[in-house]
This record gives C-alpha cells, sequence and structure tokens, in this order.
C-alpha cells in the first residue's frame, strides 16, 4: 500500500470518527456533555496530519459541537466559542509537537546515514592504509640494520624519525579499526598465558626509537610479586601501554623521564605511566577517555592525545573486566593507572558477575 493510499485511508477514517462522535453527541440530548470525545479525532488528526491536520479537526469539531451538541446550545456564545478555540489550539499543539517529533526522527535518520557512511569510509581508508604502513616500517627497519656500518648520523637520524612517524601512524590506524569493534562488544580477545615483564619490555622496545630522539628516559619498575605468568591478550596490552608511553611521550620536555611501574593490587597486576607533562586540567579528568571531549581539551590547550589512544586504552582495559584511571595536576604531569585480572578465572568471574548484576538491575 502506498504512502499517498494510506493518508488519505487514515483521513477518511478521523472523519468518519468524527461524525460518529457528533451522531452520538446529538443523540445524548442534554443528559451529558461529551466534548473531551471529540478530542480524540482531533488527536488522531494531529498526529497523522500534524498542525495544519490538527488545526482544521479542531475547527470541524468546534462547528459539530455548536451545530449538533444539545448541551453546547445551553452554554452561550462566550463559552461555545471558547470551547472551539480551545479545539483549534489543542489539535495545533498537539499536530506542532508531532510535526517537530517527526522532524527530529528524520535529522536523526540522516545523521546516522552519514554516521555509517562516515565510518564505512574510514574504516576502507585505514585498511587500505595499514598494509602500505607495514611495508614502510619493515623496509625502513631493514635498511637500518643492512646499512648500519655504512650509514651517516645524519642518514640513521632521518631513517629513525620516518620510523618512528611510521610507526605512530600504524597505532593510530589500528586503533580506528578496533575502536568501533571494542565500543559494539565484538572485539575478539585472544587470552593466552604470558610473561608480563617480557610484555612490557616489548612495549619499551617499540617507543625506544621517539624516547632516545627526544632525550627522555624510560624508566620501568617491577614490583617483586609480579609474576611471571598471567592470562590477557598479549598484543592488546602491549597496544594499551604502546599508547599510554606514546601519549606521555608527546608532552615529556627534552631531559624528562617516563616512568612506567608494575605491583600487584588485591590480585589484579597493576600498571601505570607517569610523565613529567604539563598536566591536565581537573574539568577534563572525569570525561578524559570519551573521544570526544579530548577534542573539546586539545582545542583548550590541554594535553590530551590524538583523541583515539585513550578512548581505545579504555575499552581495552574493559574488556579484559579491569578498569583505567587518571590522575593529574596542571604544572605536575600526568599518570594512568589500569589494573587488570592476572588469570582467566577472575575474567570470567568478573564477566558472570557484571552479567548478573545486569540481570538484577533489569527485573
Amino acid at each position: 500500500m502506498s504512502a499517498k493510499l494510506k493518508k488519505l485511508l487514515t483521513g477518511v477514517l478521523i472523519c468518519l470518527s468524527l461524525l460518529a462522535v457528533g451522531v452520538w453527541d446529538a443523540q445524548l440530548e442534554e443528559a451529558l456533555p461529551i466534548w473531551s470525545v471529540y478530542l480524540i479525532p482531533i488527536s488522531a488528526a494531529a498526529i497523522a496530519f500534524e498542525t495544519l491536520g490538527g488545526i482544521v479537526a479542531g475547527g470541524a469539531a468546534g462547528l459539530m459541537l455548536l451545530w449538533v451538541s444539545p448541551t453546547a446550545r445551553t452554554w452561550g456564545t462566550e463559552i461555545l466559542f471558547g470551547w472551539i478555540i480551545g479545539f483549534i489550539g489543542w489539535g495545533g499543539i498537539l499536530g506542532y509537537l508531532q510535526w517537530q517529533a517527526s522532524s527530529f526522527k528524520e535529522v536523526t535518520r540522516r545523521l546516522q546515514d552519514q554516521e555509517h557512511l562516515r565510518d564505512a569510509l574510514i574504516e576502507f581508508l585505514v585498511h587500505d592504509l595499514r598494509s602500505p604502513l607495514t611495508n614502510i616500517i619493515s623496509g625502513l627497519e631493514t635498511l637500518l640494520v643492512s646499512t648500519e656500518e655504512d650509514l651517516k648520523a645524519e642518514d640513521r637520524e632521518l631513517i629513525e624519525l620516518a620510523l618512528i612517524g611510521a610507526h605512530r601512524l600504524l597505532t593510530m590506524v589500528n586503533s580506528i579499526l578496533d575502536l568501533r569493534k571494542l565500543e559494539e562488544g565484538k572485539f575478539p580477545l585472544y587470552l593466552k598465558e604470558f610473561d608480563p615483564h617480557e610484555a612490557v619490555g616489548e612495549a619499551v622496545r617499540q617507543v625506544q626509537l621517539w624516547a632516545r630522539q627526544n632525550s627522555v628516559a624510560l624508566q620501568v619498575d617491577f614490583a617483586p610479586e609480579v609474576p611471571h605468568k598471567m592470562v590477557a591478550d598479549r598484543w592488546v596490552l602491549i597496544r594499551v601501554l604502546v599508547n599510554l608511553l606514546s601519549n606521555a611521550l608527546k608532552y615529556t620536555p627534552n631531559g624528562g623521564t617516563i616512568s612506567l611501574s608494575v605491583v600487584m593490587d588485591d590480585g589484579w597486576i597493576h600498571f601505570s605511566v607517569k610523565d613529567q607533562g604539563p598536566g591536565i586540567p581537573k574539568e577534563y579528568l572525569e570525561r578524559i577517555f570519551d573521544r570526544f571531549v579530548q577534542v573539546e581539551a586539545r582545542k583548550a590547550g590541554a594535553a590530551v592525545g590524538t583523541g583515539l589512544g585513550l578512548t581505545f586504552c579504555k575499552l581495552a582495559v574493559e574488556a579484559h573486566g579491569g578498569r583505567i584511571w587518571i590522575e593529574s595536576e596542571v604544572g605536575k604531569g600526568t599518570t594512568v593507572h589500569f589494573v587488570v585480572p592476572l588469570s582467566v578465572p577472575q575474567v570470567e568471574q568478573i564477566k558472570e558477575t557484571a552479567v548478573a548484576s545486569g540481570s538484577k538491575s533489569g527485573v
């Protein structure tokens, strides 16, 4: 059935219902005023045909009240005229609200369509970017190793700078690809046993070149009680650490120090990355993991990174059943903390507890 035919049938049904109310009102004589029943077809017209339909139906109901209602004739001209205006006003206001709701719904639909197109375009672009970026990094690393003895200091520096930029770009590309999956809860975690000491060492190795170029020292401190075995997605954990270290490197001045510490905290493994940057204003701390707040904060001059790294870190840590938070003070640097479970049973227990809590709250 076409939209025009549906509108026509709806209009016919509203007219018939309005006539039915009028006939019923005429048959009651003076026994009972049924002015409120007229609001039903008026409201239906306003919902179906918005402002104009509501006004027309309100006017028609008012005229019918004047012509056929024996009770209305006893009210007097002023009261009757007031009811007619009231019917028209009700239909007009309800129709206007319906028009606003329909307009908002249409705008929302268009925005969603544009967002889907944007996401599809971004995903297409970053997929095509990742492969050549990987080739660039592999080529530069091979060149650096194979010509190590023959390279001049300035040539080595240029290659190292190119590697730093390529690694940073690859990190952002990977974050864009995985961010949506994490938000939708569709990001696969490959949980397996590994040594957190080795994972931290790999993360430090990936940013070591950048740190050396900036003359920034990377200080790693493991508490003695930290075990050499944990269960998590090793590469996701490394990417979280690389994101946090990279963010710290952007804002730590030359000659500064970035501290990465790992301790045990009531059976959880607790990582923290501390920089010597300018710090983050208090008004942004609670919302800093939201990508849009990060854009807002950067415009205000706050040191908060690319707008993707911290969001990825939050979602990745929470996917492991962990928690992430920031401590910062303007002029005194920033420390990012996160804790994750040490073993698979802990992860499963956390997920089961979360599901049970959600079920109880929904009952």
